[in-house]
């Protein structure tokens, strides 16, 4: 990360790097997705489904800039996508709604600097597949909010809530540490997002064991040190391809 990009985070919680995927990795993607998922489908499991998504998860680019977030010994704790359309209020889908938040979950969701490093706990990286424009609706947070002093989630139609806007191919990254949450989706046309979630090597917030399917499928060291189980003792750290 540069400074630039350090400093943004820090300020916003959230930020977002444009045109990290090609057109043809999007539209690559959205046809495998598209011979998988009903059209109605909401969150879905997808990091199996193909091996362009395990590649995608040990994304190099992508981890040197989490690495700056989290440290040396970050690893995938679990992946999930999101798709809407603006009947998915009806369908139960979605309500409105802000969460998270600074030691939320037990105090996992941090955020700290210490001696010249940034602390997270967990960090969510999303890779928008369809536009999503201004005033779309989806992913809504509170800027700031990661170093709030104070545990409290305003109105989701609060002048405090922002609504960002990103494209296909783009990527977002935000810390848990930010309240944050979904309103409703407004666009015509359909929100899809690949979601991984990264945790420090120590950490985990869902079990290990979610991801025994994904360690068989692993294709290299790389990918195999991500699905590691959380420990301490004996870890060593992600090594990371310059490429």
């Amino acid at each position: 990360m540069t400074e630039a990009e350090i400093f943004e985070f820090d300020l916003n919680g959230y930020i977002i790097y444009k045109d990290m995927l090609t057109r043809d990795q999007v539209d690559h993607m959205n046809g495998i997705l598209d011979g998988h998922l009903s059209e109605d489908a909401h969150g879905f499991d997808f990091l199996t489904l193909d091996p362009v998504f395990m590649e995608l998860m040990a994304h190099p680019r992508t981890l040197r800039i989490i690495r700056t977030m989290i440290g040396e010994w970050l690893r995938l704790d679990h992946a999930y996508g999101l798709q809407m359309d603006r009947q998915s209020v009806e369908r139960g889908h979605v309500r409105p709604n802000l969460h998270g938040g600074l030691r939320h979950d037990h105090g996992e969701h941090q955020y700290e600097w210490f001696d010249g490093n940034m602390y997270n706990g967990l960090i969510v990286v999303m890779y928008a597949l369809k536009d999503i424009n201004p005033g779309d609706g989806g992913l809504i947070c509170v800027p700031g909010s990661h170093k709030s002093n104070f545990r409290f989630r305003p109105p989701v139609d609060s002048h405090l809530v922002a609504n960002p806007s990103f494209m296909a191919g783009d990527m977002l990254i935000f810390t848990e540490a930010l309240v944050h949450g979904t309103t409703t989706w407004t666009s015509d046309q359909q929100r899809r997002a690949l979601l991984y979630k990264y945790s420090p090597g120590y950490s985990a917030w869902a079990s290990a064991e979610r991801l025994d399917e994904a360690r068989d499928m692993a294709a290299n060291d790389l990918q195999r040190d991500l699905l590691r189980p959380p420990s301490v003792g004996k870890r060593t750290p992600l090594e990371i391809p310059d490429g």
